[in-house]
């Protein structure tokens, strides 16, 4: 974060990076957006005083369900906190502990009101898009937007897919709820005037600023991106979707 302040990179939040694909805002040539899904509660602990401190804005994707137990079992965590693998934070939230885990909607208003973070739509229960029934989907994702309304007091109109994953029938019914965008979790260029329904993102794991800058001067460069991401497929992508 340090390195990126430092060269001049400008982070975007929800609604400016949806101007940007519209083509209705032409963001600098350093810009970036940082997104966090499940809004685990290390993203408070850890990463907000962090962004805070260089003042980067991001954005959450929340899991109303599991943001909605945390809220009922939450716990203030300081900076010392040490949260457990994302597998056994996993295996928490399925043994109905969110509230050790997950933020609760009262970190989310506390990111939120620092102007930094965007709280936006990741479904009510997380499950696969790709094997849930219309129906089914339709309710997941209101139920999330009615929450994320009735507690953060916005109306949330960007939808991450859970586990980056979806189908055309998911994409008409986003579209029919009124959602602007929809973000997946796949490699490449995001352009002005292109695909709104299918955000590309990469994923950042253990990493150092060396790895950051290569992929920021791949993906900044939309053949680049585009080629880089025919050749290696982003992990997660080969995780899920078997290629």
């Amino acid at each position: 974060m340090e390195w990126l302040r430092r060269e001049n990179y400008e982070t975007l939040d929800a609604e400016t990076f949806l101007r940007a694909l519209r083509g209705d805002y032409r963001p600098p040539a350093r810009c970036f957006v940082i997104t966090f899904d499940d809004a685990w509660l290390d993203v408070y602990a850890h990463a907000f005083p962090i962004l805070k401190e260089f003042g980067h804005k991001f954005i959450v994707f929340v899991v109303s369900d599991w943001t909605k137990q945390a809220s009922q079992q939450a716990i203030f965590p300081d900076a010392g906190t040490v949260f457990p693998t994302h597998r056994a934070a996993e295996q928490s939230v399925k043994e109905n502990r969110a509230g050790e885990v997950i933020c609760a909607w009262r970190h989310l208003l506390e990111m939120q009101d620092s102007g930094l973070a965007s709280v936006e739509n990741h479904s009510a229960t997380h499950r696969n898009a790709i094997q849930l029934a219309t129906g089914d989907l339709r309710d997941d994702l209101l139920r999330c937007k009615t929450a994320i309304r009735e507690n953060l007091g916005r109306d949330s109109r960007h939808l991450c897919w859970p586990y980056g994953r979806c189908h055309p029938a998911a994409l008409k019914l986003a579209r029919a709820l009124d959602f602007d965008v929809t973000y997946l979790t796949r490699r490449g260029a995001n352009l002005a005037g292109g695909r709104m329904f299918a955000v590309k993102r990469f994923t950042v794991e253990d990493r150092d600023e060396s790895w950051l800058k290569k992929q920021l001067a791949i993906f900044s460069n939309p053949v680049a991106g585009f080629l880089y991401a025919r050749l290696k497929p982003d992990r997660l992508r080969a995780k899920f979707f078997n290629p």
